[in-house]
């Protein structure tokens, strides 16, 4: 697949990371009573049970974990695989002005002067990968809900048709999961008649991926969806599952000290069927590139600006 694509100048406002707003990228892991929304706002709680002879409640089928290497060239099976990731904080640029409009929020009015004591800094995206056969969950460790010097940020995006990819890098994107034409066999072409003559069953079996969450079907073989890229900031109660074939940013870990994130998977060890990863770059007239607006508060908290939750934004 192409190394590099180029992009537009756009900036991307802050979102609060919920379940509701992020359920096209994955799921949000967290006990419902420690959501930042409110009671009428939240999703239902997942289902619960007693556990731990009274002691405990459990929470069941927080995210959906996909494990779709029966898909991938190699044929090569996968494990399953837990890393640790010691996220340092990441660089910031301090604001500059700019044309540049927030992607998905072009409705919204973000006035340079209306933000009083808020300190706004630039994080500059300059990566975006997936994991094409694998949901990727970022679990972080000894970070409070209540921290209010560091946070993380979780940056994804949509994938374009194949056909919108070929226009940014005129040619279609290869994806690794093959085309193979095989022949059918007598029995084949039956089993698709109803009634079935071999079962009973009145209608066709539905295809194995209406059984995943919509967030854990493949994507198909598309470049990252710019114009549509998102922003979430999480808090020390939440971890995070992106989709198997998400476009996202690696962590991006915003205050005073590093986060430790465990983080589960399934890897087979073929790198370009494990992870993909292609570079943003901005293109001939382009201010800038794909820049996220981090505006913070006097003690450096992360200030919500688009979406459930917003402050300072008019619509």
């Amino acid at each position: 697949m192409p190394t590099s694509m180029p992009c537009p100048s756009i900036r991307i406002p802050v979102e609060l990371l919920t379940q509701s707003s992020f359920s096209q990228f994955g799921t949000v892991i967290e006990n419902p009573a420690h959501s930042p929304l409110s009671r009428s706002q939240r999703s239902p709680p997942p289902k619960a049970t007693s556990a731990n002879q009274g002691s405990a409640l459990k929470f069941l089928d927080v995210t959906h974990l996909s494990n779709l290497y029966n898909l991938a060239p190699s044929k090569k099976s996968a494990k399953a695989v837990m890393n640790m990731f010691v996220c340092a904080p990441r660089d910031l640029r301090p604001h500059e002005p700019s044309e540049s409009m927030p992607s998905s929020w072009g409705d919204l009015d973000f006035d340079e002067d209306d933000y009083g004591n808020m300190d706004r800094e630039l994080f500059d995206v300059q990566i975006l990968e997936r994991h094409p056969f694998t949901t990727q969950t970022f679990i972080p460790m000894g970070l409070s809900g209540n921290e209010r010097h560091t946070q993380y940020l979780v940056i994804v995006a949509p994938t374009l048709p194949a056909s919108g990819s070929r226009r940014h890098v005129d040619r279609a994107p290869p994806y690794p999961t093959p085309n193979v034409k095989k022949q059918k066999s007598i029995k084949d072409l039956f089993a698709k008649a109803r009634p079935s003559p071999f079962t009973n069953e009145a209608a066709p079996p539905p295809p194995q991926f209406t059984r995943l969450h919509p967030s854990a079907r493949p994507k198909g073989p598309g470049l990252p969806d710019l114009k549509n890229i998102r922003a979430f900031v999480a808090t020390g109660n939440q971890a995070v599952t992106y989709g198997a074939g998400t476009w996202h940013a690696p962590m991006v870990v915003i205050g005073e000290r590093p986060i430790d994130f465990v983080v589960v998977q399934f890897a087979n060890g073929v790198g370009i069927e494990d992870c993909q990863e292609i570079t943003l770059v901005p293109d001939k007239n382009a201010e800038e590139g794909v820049v996220v607006m981090i505006d913070s508060d006097n003690s450096g908290r992360v200030q919500v600006k688009a979406g459930v939750g917003s402050v300072n934004a008019k619509l």
